[in-house]
């Protein structure tokens, strides 16, 4: 994922969890969703990528990109399902987790600002990672980049949505006391983008299609207040 220095010692700092029962629930848990925010089950998860496959399309013959792959749970049924996948990632451990559990996948260690444009994919999506950029202007270049890598469509979920911050902070404060809040996440901010800001981004690059949709995944605190982007060419 694209971080700040902060944000980034986090991810490098994350371990496989062996216990957990499948190589896709490891996968989860390294890339984040082992908290109270979003302790997801296998179900609720798959629920999710179905979701986005269908609005994307995604068969075992499409070819998908994705920015900020972490550890690899949101590409690995696709993955094994037969579809060409490949991403980047600026965590060297999570990349690491990745290849074990994607060894055919093209996985580059690298910050989203360094998405190569010109090497095109079917499909390029980023699941949960918006959120770590440090400013709009960043945003918008990542988007722009995914927009001419790929032939077809993109996706951007998992978005804070400005609208619902103080509602987003409030609930995230409401899991811990002040001080173990503020001891936990000093300094560890995230970027609320508000949905015109992607209609607008979208217009200017020439998308055809633009669907903004509540994001809703079972048992994910967070999902109250995000929301997921998909654009088409045609």
């Amino acid at each position: 994922m694209t971080t700040t220095r902060s944000w980034k010692t986090i991810w490098e700092g994350r371990t496989l969890d062996a216990t957990r029962p499948s190589v896709l629930a490891q996968l989860m848990a390294a890339d984040g969703f082992d908290s109270g925010f979003g302790d997801l089950d296998e179900a609720g998860w798959r629920s999710y990528v179905d979701v986005v496959t269908r609005a994307l399309e995604v068969t075992p013959e499409t070819t998908v990109f994705e920015v900020g792959c972490g550890a690899g749970a949101f590409l690995y049924d696709w993955y094994q399902q037969g579809t060409t996948v490949a991403g980047l990632d600026a965590s060297e451990t999570l990349l690491g987790f990745a290849r074990q559990a994607m060894p055919r996948a093209e996985l580059v260690c690298a910050e989203a600002a360094a998405l190569d444009p010109t090497r095109p994919y079917d499909v390029v999506v980023s699941s949960g990672v918006f959120l770590y950029f440090p400013s709009l202007d960043y945003a918008a270049d990542v988007l722009a980049r995914m927009w001419h890598k790929a032939r077809r469509a993109i996706a951007v979920l998992d978005v804070p949505d400005l609208a619902q911050r103080d509602a987003a902070l409030a609930m995230r404060r409401g899991f811990l006391d002040e001080a173990a809040y503020e001891a936990k996440y000093r300094g560890l901010e995230h970027l609320y983008i508000p949905r015109d800001w992607f209609t607008a981004q979208l217009a200017a690059l020439g998308a055809a299609r633009v669907s903004i949709v509540d994001q809703a995944i079972t048992g994910y605190a967070n999902g109250a207040h995000r929301y997921n982007v998909v654009a088409h060419r045609r």
